[in-house]
Formats: C-alpha cells, sequence, structure tokens
C-alpha cells in the first residue's frame, strides 16, 4: 500500500502475502478443478491443524499478478534456513496462547476478566519484541521479511507500543505485590491485608507432598482447565480488590485503555505466517521420502517444464509409509501447446495430467512445487474435463454432455489457461470419438490454451505438432506398470499383442487351438 504525505510516495507495509498490501477479492469456495485434480485433498491435509487461521481463502485464490507470485517465493526462499522457520514458528506459538487467553473472557468475572486480559498483553508484548530481535539478527533477502523487519522494528521503537507495554508491567508488578491473609470459619471467610505472619501454604504443601500421587495422570482433576471461578472465589476476589483499591483501579484502567492492544499488521501477519509454514510442514514428510521441491522460475515465456514432477496428494500419502511417488519429467517448447498421454490402463497417465496441473496451480500460489527444476508461467485459470458419474436430474445424453461441459471450457479458456481432459468420449464409436476428439484439439490449439489429454486412441498422439507422452511398462513383463510416462510414439497395440503373447491369446495361437 502507498502513502502520500507532502509529495512524497512512502511504502506502507501491512503484508507477507501481498506486496502492495491490498488484499484481491479472497474465493469463497474450491475452483472447480480442485477435485479432478486432488488439490482438494491436499489443501485438506495442509489446513487440518491450522482451522483457527481460517486459511483456505488464501489456498483458493489464485492471484491476478506476476509481483505477488514472486513476493511469496522469495519468502519461501528465505524459509529455507531453519532459524527463520523456528522462531516463526516461536512466534505463533506464543500469539496462539495470546489469542486463547483473549478468547472467551468475556464470560469470565469482571477482575478475573481484566486479569486474563492484562497477562494476554503481556505475552503479546514479549513476542513481538523477541520477534523484533530475531528479525534483526536474521540473514534476510525478501522484500516480504525485510519489510515485516523493518515495520516490527519501528513499532516495537514506538513510543505507544514501549508506554503500553510499561503500563503492563507496572500493573502486573503491583498487583503481584499484594499480599493478604484468609481466614476461613465453617461459614464465613474473612480475608485482610497480609500482617506479616508465616505463610503457611508452602509448610503445608511440603507436608503433604510425600502423599502425593506422581503417577496420576495430568488433566484428571475435574474443571482443571475450567477457567471460571466458582461464587466463593469470585467474593473473595472482591474482598481483595476492596482491601486493594489503587492497584485494582489501575488493572480496570488499563482494561479500559487497551482493551484492542493488538496491532492490526501484527493480527494479519501471524495469520499470514501459517500459510507458509503449514505449507512446509505438509511437504516435509515428502521430502523426506526421496522427492524435491523447486521454486520454480515463473515469467511470460511459452515453454514451460518441470524436472522430476510427481502427484503431490499421492506422494504425501505414500510418504505415510516411507514410499515413493514416481516422478515424470514434461517440457513443452514454445510453439507446443497440447500434449496426449496414451498408454495401457492403470499405468500413471492420470496422476501424470494431476501432476502437471498441480505444478500450475501451486506455483501460482508463489509454492514450492513438486520437482527439481520448473519452468512455467502464471495460468490464469484451470479448466478440467474429468469423467463424472451420471446424474439422474440431467437429461442430457453422456456425449452430449461432454460436449456442453467441453464448450463452456473453450468459451473461457485463454492463452494462459491449462486445460487438462481425462478419457474423455468413451461413450461413443471410436469413429466419431477420434473425429470430435481432433476438432477439440484443433479448437484449443487455435486458442493456444496449454492442455494435457489422457485417451485410449492412438490417433490423437500422431496429429501433428502434438507432443505424445506414453505412460510405460516392464519390457520384460507387460503386464507390469512402471508409471513411468515419457516422450514417445504412441503404441498402445503394442501392450496389447505383448500381453497376448503372454497369456497365449494371439490370433495365431487361438486358431491353432481351435484346428487342434
Amino acid at each position: 500500500m502507498q502513502k502520500v504525505a507532502a509529495g512524497v510516495m512512502e511504502m506502507v507495509f501491512n503484508s507477507i502475502l501481498w506486496p502492495d498490501g491490498r488484499t484481491m477479492d479472497l474465493a469463497g469456495e474450491d475452483p472447480d478443478f480442485f477435485v479432478d485434480l486432488n488439490i482438494d485433498q491436499i489443501i485438506n491435509s495442509i489446513i487440518a491443524a491450522y482451522e483457527d487461521y481460517n486459511l483456505r481463502p488464501f489456498y483458493d485464490t489464485m492471484p491476478e499478478s506476476l509481483d505477488t507470485v514472486r513476493y511469496r517465493q522469495e519468502i519461501f526462499t528465505d524459509l529455507q534456513n531453519a532459524d527463520t522457520i523456528a522462531f516463526l514458528r516461536d512466534f505463533s506459538t506464543r500469539m496462539k496462547n495470546v489469542n486463547r487467553r483473549l478468547s472467551g473472557i468475556e464470560r469470565l468475572y469482571e477482575y478475573q476478566k481484566q486479569g486474563w486480559h492484562l497477562d494476554a498483553a503481556l505475552l503479546y508484548f514479549d513476542a513481538v519484541k523477541d520477534l523484533a530481535a530475531n528479525l534483526r539478527n536474521a540473514n534476510l533477502n525478501s522484500n516480504g521479511l525485510r519489510s515485516l523487519r523493518e515495520y516490527i522494528q519501528n513499532y516495537v521503537d514506538s513510543d505507544a507500543f514501549a508506554q503500553t507495554s510499561r503500563e503492563a508491567k507496572d500493573v502486573k508488578a503491583r498487583l503481584s505485590a499484594i499480599r493478604y491473609e484468609m481466614s476461613i470459619g465453617s461459614s464465613r471467610i474473612t480475608v485482610r491485608k497480609d500482617k506479616g505472619r508465616e505463610n503457611y501454604n508452602e509448610i503445608v504443601r511440603e507436608a503433604f507432598a510425600k502423599f502425593r500421587d506422581n503417577n496420576k495422570p495430568s488433566g484428571t482433576a475435574q474443571h482443571a482447565n475450567d477457567p471460571s471461578m466458582n461464587h466463593v472465589e469470585t467474593a473473595v476476589l472482591a474482598l481483595i480488590a476492596r482491601l486493594f483499591p489503587e492497584e485494582f483501579n489501575a488493572l480496570i484502567s488499563f482494561y479500559d485503555s487497551h482493551s484492542s492492544f493488538i496491532d492490526g499488521v501484527v493480527a494479519r501477519v501471524y495469520r499470514e505466517i501459517q500459510f507458509y509454514v503449514s505449507y512446509i510442514e505438509y511437504i516435509s514428510p515428502v521430502r523426506k521420502a526421496g522427492l524435491e521441491f523447486c521454486i520454480p522460475e515463473i515469467g511470460s515465456d511459452r515453454e514451460v517444464y518441470c524436472m522430476r514432477s510427481f502427484d503431490l496428494a499421492l506422494a504425501h500419502k505414500l510418504s505415510v509409509s516411507n514410499a515413493s511417488a514416481v516422478a515424470n519429467d514434461f517440457h513443452l517448447s514454445a510453439d507446443e501447446n497440447t500434449m496426449v498421454v496414451t498408454g495401457p490402463n492403470n499405468g500413471g497417465k492420470t496422476t501424470f495430467a494431476r501432476s502437471f496441473g498441480q505444478a500450475f496451480f501451486l506455483a501460482a500460489l508463489g509454492l514450492p512445487i513438486p520437482g527439481e527444476k520448473a519452468k512455467l508461467f502464471l495460468a490464469d485459470n484451470i479448466y478440467t474435463h474429468f469423467e463424472k458419474s451420471e446424474d439422474p436430474e440431467n437429461l442430457r445424453g453422456k456425449l452430449e454432455d461432454d460436449l456442453v461441459r467441453m464448450r463452456k471450457i473453450l468459451d473461457s479458456a485463454t492463452e494462459r489457461s491449462i486445460i487438462i481432459i481425462n478419457e474423455m468420449l468413451s461413450s461413443t464409436t471410436s469413429k466419431d470419438a477420434v473425429q470430435i476428439g481432433k476438432r477439440i484439439i484443433d479448437l484449443i490449439r487455435r486458442k493456444n490454451s496449454i492442455c494435457v489429454y489422457v485417451t485410449f486412441l492412438d490417433e490423437f498422439a500422431r496429429i501433428d505438432g502434438v507432443v505424445s507422452m506414453v505412460s510405460q511398462v516392464d519390457p520384460s513383463a507387460p503386464e507390469i506398470r512402471t508409471f513411468r510416462v515419457i516422450k514417445s510414439d504412441p503404441n498402445g497395440l503394442a501392450y496389447a499383442r505383448a500381453i497376448a503373447e503372454k497369456y497365449g491369446l494371439t490370433y495365431d495361437k487361438i486358431l491353432g487351438r481351435i484346428r487342434g
């Protein structure tokens, strides 16, 4: 965000997700392609432990600006430093404790509510001061974290922060200095100022220490985590407040004057930090399984590639058992825009197509993507056409429904769009499917959109200008899929012939058995 003062343009920091500080309208729901590409599974797993932060809109929204993507990529580069990610995690944990202190305090008794508010403020001031120190000592290269460092330092050095912090410490010190005596009778409790008598609390505690059950599981005491006070505790606290009016008036004054002590930018950044931390934690087990992530080069060049790309949703599932997903390469030169993927069933064709779409989506968010090295462009949208289960309320036939859905995609797609088609036209004859499919590919090429077309029809892979990718099988055992997808001429009939040979189902062998 820019602020003009006396003819001077000044940059005002307030976000580590958006370089200009202006958040674009965040998506209110998942994009249509999430389910087809299994991105919904990825996002669900990422945010599972971060429900308090409402991160889903961040992951649902693809930025429109290349500057935003690069801004985030720089931050992720800084976060490769273990010390940097560690102190940001520490700040997040401490801020979470602050918010827990503040959560629901309106239900508490008056003085207790003000006391919890004061404790939360003290935790907050310490957390922010430590964050400033850690940022000051960190080796940062990203504009985002450097701007955060400058903002936090200026905030901590401000008179308002210093004065409020001192006031909180003074109020806490005065309350901590209170000493009182309590006399408990059969039906009466008397509270009075301490007269310097011996403190029996420690004496009693020490005397009964040997009877304490140290093996008793924590949390078994009833209401151990319940902050509310019973009527006796409330009455005692009211009596103490009457005995020490100055100290409690200071507490009330601090609460009234600083009911919202958390800085707006700090609150916003605290939430945005979780976008980075949650993703880093999600990909960590995949990295441990031996797969790599990279920050892709993002530009306007039409040449795109990714070395050792893989399906992140699948890789994360496999990492639970220390297994690793198969990685593949893809590459389209500047004058190529359509990739046709053929090969045997269950050979990894759809998984390859998903990994392609995931790469462009994750790159658009500014995230590290699955792969060793990559060059992509900022997609304006991703469109998918996968097989759908039939809807009884849809009166259109399967073929008509496929074509209507495809028409909507073609009407919306641009030269910066990604289109992924998976096993379309299975409901019609091969002859008609080839004719319709060739027409669809021609229309996509005219749009100049980038397309991955998974199909059982080899004819599409033989169209001039189309890049043919083929899922591989073990040459010595064609029934075994390797899940490797490589640039190659289509050879579907070769797979069928090899399998027929293996099981004695070639024409000659069948004819020989018939003739007996």
